[in-house]
């Protein structure tokens, strides 16, 4: 009855004439108009923005003055009219070392005839970053983007890779690499040897990144473009520069950075790790990537657990110096069968004085200066062994080497190792005595 009561009720209702149709609504015996698809805006062919671009690409080459040969080679990309152009600082890192064995120069297209003496005006050390210049201006250039692209976007890294000419790459921005020390760009993307300094970009031909790096497999590494920007803002007003006001700068920069890295560590506490009996220094940070094993071998009477964290990322100062490290290792070594004399031996054997610490050179640092003695900590007794080795280019920088064992146990034990590239005398202490206070026993 409902049903039938509101058939009735539509059939009588009023229809509307036609000049009571609202203006604008479609006719009710017209078809449907589907409004169009917007359409996709098509990224540009590789070969025209290639063709576009690549005047402002060159490859630098490090000239070793004795010889006048190159030494090495990079890339680099014009982002001025007044001829300034960026690229890595491991690029032209040797002018900074040794000016008067190494220069520069900029070669376009390969062609010998072409190439340009460069003056090396700034750097930026802890993002691996150079700028360069020539004497004359260019009339083509690349505009330094002010903001990162959404994920996923197709980029174009270009350079120079194994001297075989600029090249082309397409890849996909992926985003800053979360948890690093040092800000760096995923790019998916085959950076080679020779594409370091070179420029990645948008579709529009805007630089949202530097080739910094790349471990294989369409696995590279950008430095943000914000950095880039920062520099040459900064060079644009240097209007002199010399080698040991360069050095000057980098020593600078290498103590800003490590204040920051200080702080950031003392700021938070330290996580601890259980390890066999005692509790050690964990995961301190994101930045830290920490990895464990025990090897299984039925014929050694004891084990050893391995615990360790490390950066995993440094700053690039020559091709045999690197800084800005955090790392550390722990070795919990045990024996249910070894007699308490038998065992001393073993952990005797197992633990050195030796420094070790980060690779460097007599040109670079210092021998290490080492403090041996015996300590109480979380009441245990630990024995020590702090070594600090200076830097000779930078004054007021050390690496700092701590080795520490427990022995408060007869048949077990904890050794651990701290390694610290490139922090002041202080800074360095203070993590170290963060780090020693993180040390337990939990039996």
């Amino acid at each position: 009855m409902l049903t039938i009561l509101l058939l009735a009720a539509l059939a009588q209702a009023p229809v509307p004439a036609q000049d009571d149709v609202p203006e604008g609504a479609p006719d009710a015996g017209a078809p449907a108009v589907v409004p169009p698809l917007p359409v996709a805006t098509l990224p540009p062919a590789t070969h025209e923005l290639f063709e576009r671009l690549k005047g402002r690409v060159a490859q630098v080459r490090i000239i070793e003055r004795r010889s006048g040969t190159k030494s090495s080679i990079g890339s680099a990309f014009f982002v001025s009219a007044e001829g300034h152009a960026v690229t890595n600082y491991h690029v032209v890192s040797s002018i900074v070392h040794h000016p008067e064995d190494y220069t520069a120069e900029l070669v376009r297209d390969g062609n010998d005839a072409s190439a340009i003496p460069v003056r090396l005006v700034d750097v930026d050390v802890v993002h691996d970053l150079a700028v360069i210049q020539q004497t004359g201006p260019v009339k083509d250039w690349f505009e330094l983007s002010t903001k990162e692209p959404p994920q996923g976007t197709r980029l174009y890294a270009m350079g120079n890779p194994h001297d075989l000419g600029t090249t082309i790459v397409e890849g996909t921005y992926n985003g800053l690499v979360q948890d690093a020390l040092y800000d760096k760009v995923h790019f998916s993307g085959a950076i080679n040897p020779g594409m370091s300094g070179g420029p990645t970009v948008t579709g529009e031909g805007r630089v949202v990144g530097v080739n910094v790096a790349t471990l294989g497999n369409q696995l590279g590494f950008l430095v943000p473009v914000a950095h880039a920007r920062a520099l040459l803002e900064r060079a644009r007003q240097v209007k002199e520069s010399s080698p040991s006001a360069l050095l000057a700068v980098v020593g600078s920069q290498l103590l800003d950075n490590q204040q920051r890295i200080t702080e950031r560590l003392l700021a938070e506490p330290l996580p601890t790790q259980q390890l066999g009996d005692y509790r050690v220094p964990g995961r301190w940070l994101p930045f830290l990537k920490c990895w464990g094993d025990t090897p299984h071998n039925p014929e050694n009477p004891y084990t050893i657990t391995r615990y360790q964290c490390s950066s995993e990322e440094d700053i690039y100062l020559s091709s045999d110096h690197r800084t800005g490290v955090v790392a550390y290792d722990h070795a919990a070594v045990a024996s249910d069968t070894l007699g308490p004399l038998r065992f001393a031996s073993l952990y005797a054997d197992t633990f050195g004085n030796d420094a070790g610490g980060v690779d460097a050179t007599r040109e670079d640092v210092t021998n290490f200066r080492c403090k041996v003695e015996f300590v109480k900590v979380g009441g245990i007794p630990v024995r020590t062994a702090l070594c600090l080795r200076a830097y000779k280019k930078f004054p007021g920088l050390y690496d700092l080497a701590l080795r520490a064992a427990t022995v408060n146990a007869s048949t077990s034990g904890v050794q651990t190792c701290l390694d610290l590239a490139g922090f002041s005398a202080d800074n360095a202490r203070a993590i170290a005595r963060r780090y020693l206070e993180a040390l337990a026993w939990t039996k």
